[in-house]
């Protein structure tokens, strides 16, 4: 009994942890027939202390299968704090993640105080010096300036200069950004932030220098509403230079659950998130965007690959009704013979899986939704989307 007691202690155990990460993200957009279509995605791995390790994007609409389009992985010192970051980009051609770029961090009594950023030579297959961030801190263990260089080839020439003002409460009110003209330090971009009573941020505002009338113009603008217990429900950003709103992004939580409870990577991984803001006290579930669709968050599964390429064509067989609300029919034209069907969900996750009476599946008991149905004939398979209603 105690054997049987110690198993399922911790099969719960590793049930209960996996739940409590958040381990991929779907986008999705409506297409011209107003049906939700699977766009990007993304996977997040972690190590043991729970700092994020990977983050590999996904893209979906080519290949009507989930593909690597690009990944960062991260290495850590033993504070927890970034020490490499390497951005590398998926080559369709060699199927292989190739480097792009990389981000060497150097932390100063647990501060990060410098960053070197180099590219990927591919002709010697070698990295080379880009730019190079550097931060100072002041007594309060907040940074307060910076100086940004660019490679010349031969040493680090000055390119921009960073002073951040703090309010009372140690809240950014504003960052000056000023460039180097070879002989002066002359205005370029400055970051205006506004808070409320509870020193949430409510308000940021971009301005560029206008050398000609020699006064800030200001180009964009981003307002937060915040719930009560501080969650960013809505971020609207706006042109400020004709007044037009561009994009909205609705958020949606689960009020009942932290977010800090979640392995998450939102996590500050360097120690800059006082330059930022995390939007999510409580457990994200997810967010509209007006231009670009609906963002989902997983905290049970990742996204499944594609790896099979071969193909039924879409004209030799079809499914309908669609959307569906109890039984979907799949029509086999051409008579191939179907050995299975599989249904998933947007993540790639098989939901169920059919090996007779492969002509129809019953859908009844699925959650409303948009969902993949894969239907196999040997090595070949047909690949298609439904909603049930």
């Amino acid at each position: 009994m105690k054997k049987i007691t110690l198993f399922m202690l911790i099969v719960f155990t590793i049930t209960l942890q996996g739940q409590n990460k958040l381990l991929s993200s779907v986008t999705q957009y409506l297409d011209v027939n107003n049906v939700w279509q699977n766009g990007q995605g993304s996977n997040y791995e972690y190590d043991s202390n729970n700092n994020l390790i990977s983050e590999t994007s996904l893209s979906f609409w080519q290949t009507n299968s989930w593909q690597i389009s690009s990944k960062d992985s991260y290495t850590y010192n033993a504070s927890n704090k970034v020490l490499v970051n390497i951005y590398q980009n998926w080559n369709a051609t060699t199927n292989k993640l190739e480097n792009s770029d990389k981000r060497l961090n150097t932390y100063t009594n647990g501060n990060i105080t410098e960053s070197i950023i180099q590219n990927w030579n591919t002709s010697n297959s070698s990295w080379t010096n880009s730019r190079k961030n550097t931060l100072t801190w002041n007594s309060k263990n907040m940074p307060d300036s910076g100086l940004f260089y660019n490679w010349d080839g031969s040493q680090w020439a000055p390119a921009t200069r960073l002073t951040i003002t703090n309010n009372a409460n140690n809240k950014i009110t504003s960052l000056l950004f000023e460039k180097w003209d070879g002989a002066n330090w002359v205005n370029s971009e400055k970051d205006l932030r506004t808070y409320n009573g509870n020193n949430q941020l409510i308000t940021d505002r971009e301005a560029s220098w206008d050398d000609f009338n020699a006064n800030w113009k200001v180009t964009n603008q981003t307002d937060y509403v915040l719930d009560a217990n501080g969650n960013v429900t809505s971020e609207t950003y706006t042109n400020a230079t004709d007044n037009t709103q561009n994009n909205i992004r609705n958020y949606t939580y689960d009020t009942s659950s932290l977010m800090s409870s979640f392995v998450n990577p939102f996590n500050d991984k360097d120690g800059t998130d006082y330059l930022s803001q995390n939007p999510h006290v409580n457990k994200v579930l997810g967010y509209t965007n007006s231009k670009y669709g609906t963002t989902t968050y997983n905290y049970s599964n990742t996204i499944v690959l594609g790896t099979e390429k071969n193909e039924i064509a879409k004209a030799t067989i079809c499914v309908f009704p669609n959307p569906a609300k109890d039984f979907l029919t799949i029509q086999n034209a051409s008579n191939y013979k179907i050995d299975k069907v599989i249904v998933s969900d947007v993540s790639g996750k098989t939901i169920l899986q059919q090996n007779q009476n492969t002509n129809q599946v019953d859908v009844q008991n699925l959650a409303k939704g948009m969902y993949l149905i894969q239907a196999f004939s040997g090595k070949e398979k047909f690949v298609s989307k439904f909603i049930k209603e």
